[in-house]
């Protein structure tokens, strides 16, 4: 190779395709970062030479992960060459897939598609590198087409060109919107294709995800367009439904169609694209709808940084005070929101810290009634952190230790008593607190029955408890005991009748209608097997007299 050693080049494509992936990887680290960038031009021997080490390099590639990052580093090399190297890089590509696409087994296709994919994703971004100059453009499509479509090598690589039909119109979406000009410099070639080539799986495939697509998408943007719909300008339906619509692909398809050098075998598929294109075409001029292909930003510039808002500091000072509400904490730990009335109670608070008591009906048990205990003004004043009029809590270590303290001193003012079960002991259920309250035990350690109350539940919480009025008795149900039978009406002939299956027993005899006469049947006997040693005796003698009769004549005629 140009720039190395007399040696080095054929050692380093030898280091491409070894077995050992450390080797390998060496060679493509000093090849992709360090000889190639560095080269303004190679023989098209030399890279024909790489490119079969690459290929192998590929070839013995093994796992996803491995093979997804040695061709991600393979086609991110083509927008950082020279133009001119690119092109040749790209070009040499593809006919090493051509040349070696017959040998690739169907377990390996899988990563050899990949490969074409991102090479071709590579493509496009070369192309947006060079802010889609048009000259540079119609060289390289014409690189693309000639060393695939319209390729005049014997390789049988059909695979390589059915793929890259296939896979064109979903590698170039995501630099969509782009110029009329640029549109036409990208898909103008497939047109030409359909008149020159005579593969009919080559002509299905870009009929099939080229042009079929924009007809489909550009008959759905006129019925959203017709119905009033909005449809967002990034949407598929627009992007590519527009370009079916503007470019006037009719005309060029009949032009196609009705010349001399189109293929015979391709004259029907053309026109019918003709036809397709050109009520595509009709009905936009009827509805009287103004679609043009919108303007995109084609330059190279890089994608706008968003402007960062700073976190803390005089941002955090700036927050208003009245965005933030009081909180109100209860001993399982859940935080509420202050109502109304609590509000009006903080304010008639004097100086003192007194409470002023509401009672308020709520829904909630009497259990969550108990739970529920509001901070004292000193807790919250000394052991809580407050931010402007005291708002915003911010809760530490050391104030839920106090918390703790206040809350068992809380409990024991009010007089809760020690037996029931406070908020730590509580069920948890998908890591929340359960509110129900556990069954009390009596004394002799039985739990109640329904319609027994323990002695505090009589103190507390009369009306509250369940009767027995509401239990139900459990009822073992059995087939055998509550069988009937019920033949159909009317009952057949006493001839034709037939025994059940199952006699009812027990009370199910008092019910229905008595069963037929049973029918006896004569037990089965088993046949006798007749004695076959007679049979077997009697031709054993008879076959001997042949024998007997034989040897007198051989005797008599012997003497």
């Amino acid at each position: 190779m140009a720039g190395s050693g007399a040696g080095e080049g054929p050692t380093l494509i030898k280091q491409l395709a070894a077995c050992d992936k450390s080797s390998r990887d060496r060679a493509v680290r000093s090849l992709l970062d360090g000889w190639l960038p560095s080269q303004s031009e190679v023989s098209d021997e030399e890279m024909k030479r790489l490119w079969k080490g690459l290929f192998y390099c590929v070839w013995h590639a093994d796992k996803l992960p491995a093979q997804t990052d040695l061709i991600n580093k393979l086609s991110s090399v083509l927008p950082k060459l020279e133009p001119g190297l690119s092109l040749q890089y790209f070009s040499v590509f593809l006919l090493t897939m051509r040349r070696e696409w017959t040998g690739i087994d169907k377990l390996r296709l899988d990563k050899f598609y990949l490969l074409i994919r991102r090479f071709l994703n590579c493509f496009f971004v070369m192309l947006k590198k060079s802010s889609w100059d048009l000259d540079f453009m119609r060289r390289s499509i014409r690189v693309l087409v000639d060393g695939t479509f319209i390729a005049d090598d014997k390789f049988q690589g059909n695979g390589v060109n059915y793929h890259i039909a296939s896979i064109f119109l979903e590698e170039i979406r995501p630099f969509f919107p782009l110029r009329k000009e640029v549109v036409e410099v990208l898909l103008e070639p497939f047109v030409g294709i359909l008149g020159k080539v005579g593969d009919k799986v080559l002509v299905g495939k870009i009929r099939s995800n080229v042009f079929d697509v924009l007809v489909k998408t550009g008959r759905r943007l006129l019925e959203l367009k017709q119905s009033g719909d909005e449809v967002d300008e990034s949407d598929d339906v627009v992007v590519f439904g527009t370009i079916g619509l503007v470019m006037g692909f009719s005309t060029k398809f009949y032009e196609l169609g009705s010349s001399v050098d189109c293929c015979q075998g391709n004259r029907k598929a053309v026109l019918a694209l003709h036809e397709e294109f050109l009520k595509l075409e009709k009905d936009l001029t009827s509805l009287g709808i103004d679609i043009s292909i919108p303007e995109g930003n084609e330059g190279n510039e890089e994608d706008d940084v968003p402007e960062l808002i700073p976190v803390g500091g005089e941002t955090d000072a700036n927050v208003s005070n009245d965005v933030l509400e009081p909180v109100e904490v209860n001993i399982t730990g859940s935080v509420k929101k202050a109502t109304k009335k609590s509000k009006k109670a903080k304010k008639a608070t004097g100086d003192n810290g007194k409470k002023t008591k509401k009672s308020k009906k709520t829904e909630c048990s009497p259990a969550d009634q108990e739970n529920d205990v509001k901070l004292p003004a000193e807790v919250a004043s000394s052991n809580i952190e407050q931010n402007g009029d005291g708002d915003s809590i911010t809760f530490t270590e050391s104030v839920i230790s106090n918390l703790q303290l206040q809350f068992e001193k809380v409990a024991a003012e009010v007089g809760l008593n020690s037996d029931v079960a406070t908020a730590c002991d509580l069920p948890k259920v998908n890591g929340a607190v359960s509110k129900k309250r556990k069954r009390a035990k009596g004394a002799n350690g039985r739990k109640p029955q329904n319609g027994e109350l323990t002695g505090e539940a009589d103190g507390e919480g009369d009306g509250t408890a369940k009767t027995c009025e509401n239990s139900t008795k459990r009822v073992r149900f059995s087939m055998k005991s509550n069988l009937v039978w019920k033949p159909h009406s009317p009952l057949p002939p006493l001839s034709l009748r037939l025994p059940p299956s199952v006699t009812p027993r027990g009370s199910a005899l008092k019910q229905g209608i008595p069963p037929g006469p049973i029918k006896e049947m004569a037990p089965m006997t088993k046949k006798g097997k007749k004695a076959k040693s007679v049979k077997k005796a009697r031709k054993v003698i008879k076959s001997m007299y042949p024998l007997v009769k034989r040897t007198k004549k051989l005797k008599s005629t012997s003497s």
